[in-house]
């Protein structure tokens, strides 16, 4: 039941999320939004580094914690970590702001960097905290947290767009948002469990911690940085206007929130399989959540493929138009990291794997990019992240193959992979070309997308029906 509550939360902060990128689009010229993606690309970038795997560390040693005092103990240790992590972080950006500036050539982000200094320490004790909290079986009050953000967010951002009509609104009330939110959830714990505090900080305990949350931490950064890359790129060549239009088109849309909530549900009943050397059943576990993937996801992003244009004008607004290339080949990528999933290696207990192989994925991401851009312009990077997944997808698969004693081509039922893309580029051409007519006669994007995705998915899921069906039935059968 937690399980269903927390993605129906998902689902509603995704739409919400959606909004906000709209009205952010719409109310802010190029330039100003060029100005909140930098910020946010330096606060997703410092938050990275800034976490250090301790959100793993904590759901790991607080739920293998032989006592309740050693649980203090670990609590109080990552925490006090993650405070020195955090605090240092600010004052590196700080410090270095005016290289900041120079790299993105946009004076305009000297008045906003104070504030995304101190992001990512709050920021990341939330998600911290929200692990305690589901350890503990409060996974509600976490789904009720995670609404009333994005509700919030929402608020800051319709302040800023017809009240303040200024970006740095945004940041200044999140901050503030993000330091109540840290303080109320650490006042709760402690109201229902036990305080966190430094005092229960143990210097004996860092080398285990780090020991662990090493691996996880490159990982996490590599992953964040391979996403990113690309705008760093943009930004360093290009200007704010053409990163605005970017970072627009490049952003990642939720495509994955069905296979998102299974990969939680799967990772305990494949560590169980493959604990037991029960590599059969490990394998029939895995291919069917790789079926799921294809089979949801190829649907769902081919309908926004055959309408990209409109989606673009429906998400975000004209002047982002000059980005539609780049929206489609992210498209394309979102397509494929279905893919990239960590299922078995999280399983297996191989970080390390885990952390080269993103490490090996995001060096190969900057060399393409810096390449490609010199050839296709801001195409480029977006094509370079598209080579990249697909490196990676390719690679993992293999290992992962291996670990489950299976091989890559026995992993997917491939006659049934290219008949579901056959099916469903000729039902999706059929439905651009019914595009194509009905703008003789209206002109509203909304309505010409409605009428088209509801004949393509009418199509499609009448093709794959039986196919979808059989798939999620054989995945509640996992165990």
């Amino acid at each position: 039941m937690d399980s269903i509550l927390l993605t129906f939360v998902k689902v509603i902060t995704a739409v919400l999320g959606i909004v906000v990128s709209k009205l952010l689009a719409m109310h802010f010229s190029l330039h100003e939004f060029g100005t909140y993606s930098e910020a946010m690309l330096i606060a997703t970038t410092a938050s990275s580094i800034a976490i250090f795997g301790l959100t793993n560390a904590v759901n790991y040693f607080y739920n293998a914690a032989s006592s309740e005092e050693r649980k203090e103990e670990y609590i109080g240790t990552i925490f006090t970590m993650e405070y020195i992590l955090g605090t240092v972080c600010a004052i590196v950006i700080m410090a270095i702001q005016v290289p900041i500036i120079n790299y993105f050539d946009d004076a305009d982000l000297k008045d906003i960097l104070f504030f995304v200094a101190w992001l990512p320490l709050f920021q990341n004790l939330i998600p911290m905290l929200q692990v305690l909290f589901v350890s503990i079986g409060r996974a509600k009050l976490i789904a009720a947290r995670n609404f009333f953000f994005s509700a919030a967010r929402l608020i800051i951002v319709l302040i800023a767009c017809f009240v303040t009509k200024s970006i740095i609104t945004i940041f200044i009330i999140l901050l503030f948002l993000d330091i109540a939110q840290a303080v109320y959830f650490i006042w709760e714990f402690s109201r229902k469990k036990y305080k966190i505090s430094v005092k229960f900080f143990r210097a004996s305990l860092i080398k285990p911690i780090l020991s662990f949350s090493i691996p996880m931490a490159v990982y996490v950064l590599s992953n964040v940085m391979s996403r990113d890359i690309d705008k760093y790129v943009i930004s360093f060549f290009t200007d704010t206007e053409t990163l605005a239009i970017y970072a627009n088109a490049a952003k990642i849309l939720p495509f994955d929130l069905v296979t998102q909530s299974f990969i939680t549900v799967l990772i305990p009943i494949v560590t169980r399989q493959i604990a037991a050397k029960d590599y059969t059943n490990a394998q029939k576990t895995f291919k069917d959540y790789l079926r799921l993937g294809y089979l949801a996801t190829w649907l769902i992003v081919f309908s926004v493929i055959i309408n990209a244009k409109e989606a673009m004008l429906i998400l975000y607004d004209p002047k982002y138009l000059p980005g539609l290339a780049v929206f489609i080949i992210y498209l394309i990528v979102d397509m494929v990291t279905f893919a990239t999933t960590p299922l078995i290696l999280v399983s297996k207990g191989k970080s390390k794997i885990l952390m080269l192989c993103t490490l090996g994925a995001l060096t190969a991401n900057l060399v393409l990019n810096v390449i490609t851009f010199q050839f296709w312009g801001i195409i480029g990077p977006a094509i370079s992240t598209l080579v990249a997944t697909l490196g990676l997808a390719v690679t993992l698969l293999l290992i992962d193959g291996k670990m489950i004693k299976t091989s890559l081509l026995k992993l997917f039922d491939w006659k049934e992979m290219c008949i579901v893309l056959l099916e469903i580029i000729l039902v999706g051409g059929a439905a651009y070309a019914l595009k194509q007519f009905l703008y003789r006669f209206f002109d509203s994007p909304v309505l010409i997308v409605v009428i088209t995705a509801s004949v393509y998915f009418a199509g499609v899921l009448v093709l794959n029906r039986k196919r979808l069906i059989s798939c999620f039935k054989q995945i509640n059968k996992a165990k």
